[in-house]
């Protein structure tokens, strides 16, 4: 039986399947090493009565697709207009557009066993506005993924009420287009317009004569972001036994600095290697100055600096050990 998903208006006699969603959502912080956020009972009854209240509070329902009414409620979350009283100073950075009227989503929450609830809280609430900011705690790795790869950028620190740090995010929505392919699958423009941009940065800007067609491409997964039918970052994945001993991610560049593009496009690529050849471990020949970056994503080092094509690189590893 097909399973359809809606998202609806949270009403009153929703409650007790919200602090249900509420209560599995704390268990997946705790087991992932988030200890701290949403401790003493937070969030409330009085809470979500209160986005409901603001016509803010909404259920992600499952249903067969014929009597949506009595589908399970497998997820909830916030979205309210703004002003957001705590984003009104912000610490260690600035909003992307601090001028004009946003929405703010809050309050996250699904069960364990239902996949691609953030994403389908997305399109929602990007259908409705094409501004929108988020927070999260530090030690809310799961939530910093998603916020990631859906293309927010970290602007800095604000305080909740309490005192509380968050990490701050905002996303104008521009039109970004992610696009993922087979070899095969690539038309002769864009793997011109692939191969064209690998060879003016890595050729041409690098300032270094390598052979960049390898023979790797034509059984690799080509990942690309557009804006405005630009190519603003891109990325290869390669099965196992081709450029590298294990599944590999590789020709990783972004035209464009600044935006978080890198960082949408390795968390793209890393979900491809586990979708299309079912990675649990990748690696990556990593330039070494780009260290930091490769961490940021879930990459530690696990190699001595070598030279290849004549810069230092260093080998680097992303494991599977949590449940994103």
């Amino acid at each position: 039986m097909d399973v359809n998903r809606i998202i609806r208006d949270a009403k009153p006699t929703d409650m007790a399947a919200i602090m249900q969603v509420m209560e599995a959502a704390k268990k997946i912080m705790r087991q992932s090493g988030n200890m701290h956020q949403w401790g003493d009972g937070y969030p409330s009854e009085v809470v979500i009565t209160n986005d409901m209240e603001k016509h803010g509070g909404f259920v992600i329902e499952e249903s067969d697709g014929e009597t949506p009414s009595t589908g399970r409620i497998v997820g909830y979350f916030a979205f309210l207009n703004s002003p957001e009283p705590t984003y009104s100073k912000i610490y260690h950075g600035e909003w992307l557009d601090d001028v004009k009227p946003y929405h703010v989503i809050h309050r996250i929450a699904s069960y364990p066993d239902v996949h691609g609830i953030f994403s389908d809280i997305m399109d929602f609430c990007f259908s409705h506005d094409a501004n929108i900011r988020i927070d999260t705690h530090k030690d809310n790795r799961i939530m910093q993924y998603n916020i990631a790869k859906h293309g927010f950028a970290y602007c800095g620190i604000i305080y909740l009420a309490n005192g509380d740090e968050r990490l701050a995010y905002q996303k104008l929505n521009n039109e970004l287009v992610l696009h993922q392919k087979s070899f095969h699958e690539l038309t002769v423009d864009e793997l011109y317009e692939l191969l064209r941009v690998r060879s003016e940065v890595f050729v041409v800007e690098q300032n270094c004569v390598y052979q960049d067609m390898d023979r790797d491409d034509q059984k690799s997964i080509h990942l690309w972001l557009t804006d405005a039918d630009r190519v603003v970052a891109l990325a290869r994945v390669c099965p196992a036994g081709t450029h590298m001993k294990e599944i590999s991610i590789g020709r990783v560049i972004t035209t464009v600095r600044g935006k978080g593009y890198g960082k949408q496009i390795m968390l793209h690529a890393i979900d491809a290697a586990v979708e299309h050849f079912g990675a649990t471990r990748i690696d990556i020949e990593a330039q070494e100055y780009a260290k930091g970056f490769y961490e940021s994503v879930g990459f530690k080092q696990s190699s001595d600096t070598f030279m290849l094509d004549g810069i230092p690189h260093i080998k680097m590893t992303w494991a599977n050990i949590t449940d994103r």
